[in-house]
């Protein structure tokens, strides 16, 4: 049974490669699903897809890592995006006899905005928001392999249009006896139920994977995720670093193979990983590339953040440039429903 398991996990990667196009970028809709999951994703650079501290929020990122250990703990993540722009998620991990379940809601809400007409006159209010519903399930396909599914249903409003649609991620996770972690998630496999204005738009589907390594003799655990696989060119041109030549010419940087490939790499470290006191870094080459100005663009992909442990919950921190017009920072907290779990 556990081998066919297997095989039902690999028959649905190999069907959402084969239906689903390479999205990156703007060229998707209800785009929020794939900004950070929580405080700790985003202290290691934003897409870390592998078990970190039982934090029932990673379920977002890859269904795989619900566990039973999570069970009667919620988790809280939130952030003010920009200028009054509202983003979070609220987790749960509910024990059943089928095993963990995952349920969560993740949100982003854009505001009240003034709406006039072609001529500038002020004709009243409109707002925006978006919300995903996921319900997830992990099953151990072997001592040392999980498997995942979440089922999502996404909700979005943007003035008087709306759209609905139904996504699945899938998700399988490898821990051996070491302190190493191997993580493979589909993310966004689905379509919209319902469109804005008649278009269909694709969802922003994504191929991660993620390596992890607890060192055996230091306190430090590394990170090395490749993001974004399903398009092996993901690299577009900044006009920040245009020069313009002699005749009024405008040279656009040249993007090369070495360019495409580190695009997709992110690498993360976390310090004192087993004690109730850690310290995260992570580097995201293509934020950097893609946030950074002329001369200035090393720090656009750093991230920084922490976590306390205070015995009934978690105190977790996060902050990077998540867009050009500033820095983000994203406040966690995990509470312990059940103190003996």
């Amino acid at each position: 049974m556990k081998k066919k398991g297997l095989f039902w996990v690999l028959g649905w990667f190999t069907l959402g490669i084969t239906f689903v196009s390479a999205q990156v970028g703007g060229t998707a809709t209800f785009r929020f699903l794939s900004l950070p999951s929580s405080a700790d994703q985003v202290g290691l650079g934003g897409k870390q897809t592998v078990d970190i501290h039982n934090n029932p929020l990673q379920n977002f990122i890859n269904p795989a890592l619900i566990d039973s250990a999570q069970t009667q703990r919620v988790a809280l993540n939130y952030s003010n995006w920009i200028t009054d722009i509202h983003y979070g998620q609220l987790a749960y991990v509910w024990h059943t006899k089928l095993g963990p379940i995952f349920t969560g809601l993740h949100y982003i809400n854009y505001g009240r905005f003034v709406e006039a007409d072609e001529l500038g006159n002020i004709t009243g209010n409109f707002h925006g928001n978006e919300t995903a519903i996921s319900l997830g399930y992990a099953y151990r396909l072997h001592k040392r392999w999980h498997a995942g599914i979440n089922l999502k249903w996404i909700h979005s409003v943007l003035a008087n249009y709306r759209s609905n649609g139904l996504a699945i991620d899938l998700g399988v996770l490898y821990k051996n006896n070491r302190g190493g972690s191997l993580a493979l998630v589909l993310r966004n496999l689905g379509k919209q139920l319902t469109t804005y204005n008649g278009t269909n738009e694709p969802l922003p589907f994504e191929i991660d994977i993620t390596y992890a390594q607890l060192l055996e003799h230091a306190p430090l655990r590394l990170f090395l995720t490749a993001e974004n696989l399903q398009k092996p060119r993901i690299a577009f041109i900044n006009t920040a670093y245009d020069q313009t030549d002699p005749n009024g010419n405008i040279i656009h940087q040249n993007i090369g193979f070495v360019d495409h490939v580190f695009r997709h790499i992110i690498v993360g470290a976390e310090f004192f990983p087993r004690k109730r006191f850690n310290l995260r870094m992570g580097y995201n080459f293509r934020r950097a590339a893609e946030l950074g100005l002329k001369d200035i663009h090393f720090s656009s992909g750093l991230s920084f953040g922490m976590r306390i442990h205070l015995g009934k919950f978690d105190v977790q921190y996060g902050y990077g440039q998540m867009h050009a017009a500033g820095n983000n920072h994203f406040i966690g907290l995990i509470l312990l429903l059940n103190p003996n779990s």
